[in-house]
C-alpha cells in the first residue's frame, strides 16, 4: 500500500484524535472502556532489537508495504547478529547497548541476579514471589512426575541449574543488575487511537531472565511492572477469586522447555513485541486497486463437511500463520493474566506464555495494550483449540491446562532468517497478534442479547469501515516501526482467525466473515485462513450461521446452544457460497455492497448473494 495509508510517528496533529474517534464511533467512548464480561474473561503484539554499534536511521514517514526505506537500504548493512543483541524502540528513535545518551532506557534491579541466583537450590524449593502454598501445588507434582518434552523428563534439577545459569549470565551484557526496559503504554500509549509505534527485540534467553527474576522477587527499581502485579494478583492464596496454578504453570512451563532447547550458551532465537501507529482509514483509496483473494475455509471435523488439512489456528502449528486474538482493552483482558477462562484472549496467555511475559514491558501495574503484536510467539503448554464443549475436559472453558501432560512437545520448530532494521535476526515462524473488533454488545440497550445471538439488530451491521480499519491497523506490516516493518512482512504470511468480532461482542459472524476476508483481501502478500466451529470457546453456536442450511442447522444441533441459536434462521448460502460467488471481484464492489447492506431479519449472505448476481 502507499506510504500515504499509515499516519505519522508523535503525538496526532490537531483534529486526528477527533478524526480517529469519529472512524472507530461514538459506542467506542475511551477506546471501548467497556470491559468483556469478568464472566466471560477476554484479549495482543510487540517487537525489539540491540545491538552495539547498530545503525538505526531517523524515521518520518513509515514505509508503504512491503516497499524497503531508502535510508535503511544506505546504511551499512550487517552480516552477523552480535551476541547478546537486544533493541528497544521507544519511540521513532531506536535504542541499543551502547547508544550514547541512552541511560533513561535502563532499570536496575534490587539486588544482583548473580548473587541471587543462589537461592535457588536443586528442588527450587521456593520461589520468592509466589505463595509457598502455591508454588507446592506445582512443585509436588511435578516432582512425583516430572513433565516430559521430546521424550525425556524435565526435573526441577533441570529447572534450577538453567534457572541459574541465566542469572549468572549477562544475558544483556550490561552488567547483569542493569536492564533495557521501556514501557508500552508510556505518555497514555494503547488503544486503536493513541497507539503508538513501539517495538521490543529480545531473545529467549533474555526473557527468561527478566521472568526468573520477577518469580524469585529481584524487582525492578522504581517501577510496578504488570508481570509483577499478575505475580501477586494471580498466586495470592487468600484471594481466591484469583488464585490458580494456571499462570505459574505457563511461566514454569516456558522456562521448562527452554532449559531443553538452550543448550550451553545458546540464547535461542528473537522474539519482537510491538504496536502499530494509530488507526486510520486510508486503506479507502487502495479498494480501487484490490481483488478479492482465495481464502482457505477450515471447518472443524465435527461438522463433517471436510477439513482443510491445517492445524488449529489457536494450538499454533501452521508456519507463518498470526494467530489472531480476539482481543478487548487489554491483552488478557477479564480473567487478568490469572487462568483459562470460557472466552479466548483470556486463556490465550496461559498457553502462550512470552506473550504473558510481554507484561513486563509495562508499568503502572497495567497489562499489555490493544493492539499488540508478538512475532515468534509459540505455545508451549497443552491443551487449548478453538473447539471446546460443555463437558469433560473443557467444561465451557477456552482450554485447559493439563498438568498430566503439560508440554507442548509438538512446539513449532521451523525458524525464519529476517532482519530487525539492519540486524539479521532469526525467529520463529509462529506469531500472537491481539486485535479488537468493534464492539456490538455495546449497544445491548437498543437490542436484546437473544435478538444478537440470531443476527437480528441491525446495529451489528453498521460498523464495516471501524472494522477494516481495527484489521488492517494490526496485520498490514507497514503500520509498525520502521526497525521491524520488513520483520512483520517476513514472520507473518497468513492469518488464521475464528469468529473475530463475533464473540463475546456479539457481532454478526456472517457479516464479520465478509469484513475480515475484505481486510485481508487489501493485503496483497497475505493469505486468510478462516475456522468454522461449532462450539467456539466464546459465543458457542452462533459462528453456525456461516455454514449453508443444511450444515448449519446440523452446526446448531452440535454446539448445543439450539435454546438459544434460531435454526429457522440458517440461509441457504455459506461461507463457501459466498466464496465460490465473489473470489476475484473488485474488492471495491463488495465493500460498497456490503456497507450499504440492508437490514435484518433477512441474513447477511442472502442479501449479499442477490446483490452480486444483480451486478453481475
Amino acid at each position: 500500500m502507499p506510504a500515504a495509508t499509515i499516519l505519522p510517528e508523535g503525538p496526532m496533529e490537531a483534529g486526528k484524535e477527533d478524526e480517529g474517534a469519529a472512524l472507530l464511533g461514538a459506542s467506542e467512548m475511551s477506546e471501548f472502556p467497556r470491559l468483556r464480561p469478568y464472566a466471560a474473561l477476554g484479549l495482543l503484539s510487540i517487537v525489539v532489537v540491540a545491538s552495539a554499534g547498530l545503525l538505526l536511521p531517523n524515521r518520518g514517514q513509515a514505509p508503504a508495504l512491503s516497499e524497503p526505506s531508502a535510508r535503511l537500504s544506505e546504511a551499512a548493512v550487517q552480516t552477523t547478529t552480535p551476541a547478546k543483541f537486544w533493541l528497544m524502540c521507544p519511540d521513532a528513535e531506536c535504542i541499543w547497548l551502547g547508544k550514547q545518551g541512552s541511560d533513561f532506557v535502563y532499570k536496575y534491579y534490587s539486588r544482583s541476579p548473580w548473587d541471587v541466583s543462589g537461592s535457588i537450590d536443586d528442588t527450587v524449593s521456593h520461589l520468592g514471589a509466589v505463595p509457598q502454598g502455591m508454588w507446592d501445588k506445582i512443585r509436588n507434582k511435578w516432582m512425583q512426575s516430572p513433565p516430559m518434552f521430546k521424550g525425556a523428563p524435565v526435573t526441577m534439577q533441570d529447572l534450577a541449574n538453567f534457572m541459574r545459569a541465566t542469572l549468572q549470565r549477562d544475558p544483556f551484557s550490561t552488567g547483569g543488575q542493569k536492564v533495557p526496559w521501556i514501557d508500552l503504554r508510556e505518555g497514555g500509549a494503547g488503544g486503536p487511537i493513541h497507539s503508538q509505534r513501539k517495538a521490543i527485540i529480545v531473545n529467549h534467553r533474555q526473557l527468561a531472565f527478566l521472568i526468573i527474576n520477577s518469580l524469585i522477587g529481584n524487582k525492578l527499581q522504581g517501577v510496578e511492572t504488570g508481570l509483577d502485579a499478575a505475580i501477586a494478583r494471580c498466586n495470592d492464596i487468600n484471594d481466591a477469586p484469583g488464585a490458580s496454578p494456571d499462570m505459574l504453570y505457563s511461566l514454569v512451563a516456558y522456562l521448562a522447555i527452554l532449559s531443553r532447547e538452550l543448550v550451553g550458551d545458546q540464547d535461542g532465537t528473537f522474539l519482537v513485541g510491538t504496536t502499530p501507529g494509530p488507526v486510520n482509514n486510508q486503506w479507502l483509496q487502495d479498494l480501487p486497486a484490490r481483488t478479492m483473494k482465495l481464502p482457505t475455509l477450515c471447518n472443524h471435523e465435527r461438522l463433517g463437511a471436510g477439513t482443510c488439512g491445517l492445524s488449529d489456528f489457536m494450538a499454533a502449528g501452521v508456519p507463518f500463520q498470526a494467530l489472531t486474538d480476539i482481543a478487548g482493552q487489554d491483552v488478557g483482558g477479564g480473567a487478568q493474566l490469572c487462568h483459562v477462562a470460557n472466552s479466548q484472549d483470556e486463556s490465550l496467555v496461559i498457553f502462550y506464555p512470552e506473550v504473558l511475559a510481554f507484561s513486563i514491558f509495562v508499568g503502572n501495574n497495567r497489562m499489555l495494550p490493544v493492539p499488540f503484536s508478538l512475532l515468534g510467539a509459540r505455545r508451549y503448554l497443552n491443551t487449548i483449540y478453538g473447539e471446546t464443549g460443555m463437558g469433560p475436559p473443557f467444561q465451557n472453558l477456552c482450554g485447559k491446562v493439563d498438568d498430566g501432560s503439560l508440554l507442548n512437545e509438538n512446539i513449532l520448530m521451523q525458524d525464519v532468517k529476517t532482519k530487525v532494521s539492519i540486524t539479521p535476526v532469526v525467529i520463529k515462524a509462529s506469531s500472537f497478534v491481539a486485535v479488537a473488533s468493534y464492539c456490538s454488545d455495546c449497544h445491548r440497550g437498543e437490542c436484546s442479547e437473544p435478538d444478537m445471538f440470531n443476527n437480528l439488530c441491525d446495529s451489528q451491521r453498521r460498523h464495516l469501515d471501524q472494522d477494516i480499519s481495527l484489521w488492517l491497523q494490526a496485520y498490514n506490516n507497514a503500520n509498525y516501526h520502521e526497525a521491524v516493518s520488513q520483520t512483520f512482512a517476513a514472520v507473518v504470511k497468513r492469518i488464521g482467525t475464528g469468529p473475530w468480532g463475533g464473540g463475546l461482542w456479539q457481532g454478526d459472524c456472517q457479516q464479520y466473515f465478509l469484513a475480515v476476508w475484505l481486510a485481508t483481501s487489501m493485503l496483497p502478500a497475505m493469505e486468510l485462513d478462516y475456522y468454522i466451529y461449532d462450539h467456539f470457546c466464546e459465543n458457542a453456536g452462533h459462528q453456525c450461521f456461516v455454514l449453508e442450511k443444511g450444515l448449519c442447522e446440523k452446526c446448531i444441533q452440535l454446539s448445543g446452544m439450539s435454546a438459544v441459536i434460531d435454526a429457522s434462521r440458517c440461509g441457504d448460502a455459506g461461507a463457501a457460497e459466498m466464496v465460490q460467488r465473489m473470489n476475484g471481484r473488485q474488492a471495491q464492489d463488495i465493500y460498497y455492497l456490503l456497507r450499504d447492506i440492508g437490514p435484518p431479519p433477512t441474513q447477511v449472505f442472502e442479501l449479499m448473494e442477490g446483490m452480486v448476481l444483480r451486478k453481475k
